[in-house]
């Protein structure tokens, strides 16, 4: 299932429907829209969610006395991404405020003017048939060497791509046994196209979600970083391409 993130391009609402979905194991129905009216006002639509996100649960887990919890929280909210939209609640923040949160508290300041005004990159761009699946191997490939400079004790590259199959299921059948065909190095290369916005995006939160399980969320967000900006830095414009996945 691919996931509903707010990346660029992404839909805001379902992104404040899986907030909502996750964070209610945690808090009450007024806790949860202060929440995601926090994600509202600051973070949504700021960039790359893989930063943002791990800055909101330390901001969540410090108002709402959740200390010591931030990774358990990212990866629930990760996971919540990943449902079936149908599954959600709806959007806090489009009920009625007697269903919620009454007034705006204190420490949620209103967005400034000039953020909110930031333009939209809109809907990412489809690759053409075949450089969606190289600039994602190349992706990977640079993941696996970042991890392999700042590894953590008993995490090999097998029990990093046995994790990866074990999350597949998050992709459609095709696209879920195309990608385990080549993880698990039955194939060579990663078959089919992979368009940003789409499954090739997908493949990316699958990625990132079993990292986070790995290695906790702060050493994934440095780990896709820096292999982001590694792919970025060359002058190859389709392993450039690699942002329009975030």
């Amino acid at each position: 299932m691919a996931a509903r993130m707010s990346f660029p391009g992404g839909d805001p609402v379902a992104a404040r429907r899986a907030l909502a979905f996750a964070l209610a194991e945690y808090l009450d129905t007024g806790g949860v829209r202060e929440a995601v009216l926090l994600w509202a006002q600051h973070f949504e639509g700021q960039g790359s969610l893989f930063v943002g996100l791990s800055r909101y649960c330390r901001q969540i887990a410090e108002r709402f006395g959740l200390a010591g919890r931030e990774a358990e929280l990212h990866l629930k909210i990760f996971r919540a991404l990943q449902a079936d939209p149908q599954q959600l609640p709806e959007d806090p923040l489009s009920l009625p405020p007697s269903d919620g949160l009454t007034t705006t508290p204190a420490w949620l300041d209103p967005r400034p003017a000039e953020a909110a005004a930031v333009p939209s990159s809109g809907p990412a761009a489809t690759v053409q048939a075949g450089a969606g699946a190289r600039t994602l191997q190349a992706f990977f490939a640079a993941v696996e060497e970042q991890l392999a400079r700042d590894t953590p004790p008993g995490l090999t590259p097998a029990r990093l791509r046995r994790t990866l199959i074990r999350h597949a299921p998050s992709l459609p059948r095709p696209q879920q046994q195309a990608a385990s065909l080549w993880w698990s190095g039955q194939v060579g290369s990663l078959g089919g196209e992979w368009p940003a916005g789409g499954h090739g995006t997908t493949l990316v939160n699958v990625i990132y979600v079993t990292l986070a399980e790995l290695v906790g969320p702060a050493r994934a967000d440095r780990c896709f970083t820096l292999a982001v900006q590694r792919l970025t830095a060359t002058r190859d414009a389709t392993l450039a391409e690699i942002r329009r996945y975030l």
